[in-house]
């Protein structure tokens, strides 16, 4: 193990900072031709080729949000798949600390979230838009400099929006319950591409949010598309798919959540129109922190 390590130091900086931060197409483009892009995109290619023929295994790193080094874990789950006896694990879903069972794309926005919530001059109001996940039970217990914390699940149309239905709170993305103006910090966490109609989505949260407030996201994003795919919509007889459906993972439901949007470029227009500015893609590729395949975490400011 010692030899990965070394390895891995190599590669690494010392620093959690994006490779880049890009604001359209041209420039994601851009970046893609560009020695850092290069690198990173080999690195994972060395990387599965070394443990082409193991459906599990770790990588060493340091957990920024377990705060010690460990031995994340890999695996074919959520994605991987095996392929003329070769493993190709989905990194950006796996890749978990044994410590806080936060995987790659988790640990990246829970430090991300911490970090703008520490370095506030005072406490903030925060909501994430979730609730039984091990992401809000490590904030919870591990971010200071918070006045209140506030997490939900949906859980279905019958609810009005901040109901507490057998101890979990409710929340609609399309019509939050919390007051104008009143929150400092949204965490979406592969949220949006579940909702039906994003535009009303993004523009509850504007409303929600201080001036000066910020909302940080990660959803499934396909940067070969300028427009967002509709994938499912709701009809006057329910739920209508335009394409075949896909389904992720939904703590709450057995059934898991369908997945309405594919979203490509124009997810900045979305959030530019509910009256948010300075909308970025930030990319990073951190192999000293376990954050491999290119992650990318979009900000809108309020």
């Amino acid at each position: 193990m010692s030899g990965m390590l070394d390895w891995v130091r190599r590669w690494s900086s010392p620093s959690l900072r994006p490779l880049h931060v890009v604001q359209d197409r041209p420039s994601w483009e851009r970046f893609l031709a560009s020695p850092p892009a290069q690198k990173s995109e080999r690195f994972d290619r060395e990387l599965i080729a070394r443990h082409a023929d193991q459906r599990e295994w770790t990588f060493p790193g340091y957990s920024r949000p377990a705060g010690q080094s460990v031995e994340f874990i890999v695996d074919l789950l959520w994605g991987g798949r095996e392929a003329d006896g070769v493993c190709i694990p989905n990194l950006r879903e796996r890749l978990v600390c044994p410590v806080t069972q936060l995987n790659n794309r988790q640990r990246l926005i829970a430090t991300l979230a911490r970090e703008a919530i520490e370095r506030a001059r005072q406490p903030l109001d925060v909501y994430f838009m979730e609730e039984i996940t091990p992401i809000f039970a490590w904030s919870r217990a591990t971010i200071r400099n918070i006045r209140s914390l506030a997490g939900s699940e949906y859980l279905g149309p019958d609810h009005p929006p901040g109901a507490v239905v057998n101890g979990l709170h409710h929340e609609d993305i399309h019509r939050l319950s919390f007051s104008d103006g009143s929150l400092d910090l949204i965490v979406s966490n592969e949220v949006f591409e579940h909702i039906p109609s994003p535009r009303q989505a993004f523009r509850e949260c504007r409303r929600v949010l201080r001036r000066g407030g910020e909302m940080i996201m990660t959803t499934p994003f396909f940067p070969s598309h300028d427009a967002s795919v509709c994938r499912a919509r709701i009809g006057e007889a329910g739920v209508e798919h335009l394409h075949p459906p896909v389904y992720h993972g939904n703590p709450v439901s057995e059934e898991g959540s369908l997945v309405f949007h594919d979203f490509g470029w124009d997810i900045l227009d979305m959030s530019r129109e509910a009256g948010f500015s300075g909308n970025r893609l930030e990319i990073y590729h951190a192999p000293a922190f376990g954050h491999l395949t290119m992650l990318s975490v979009f900000r809108f400011a309020a």
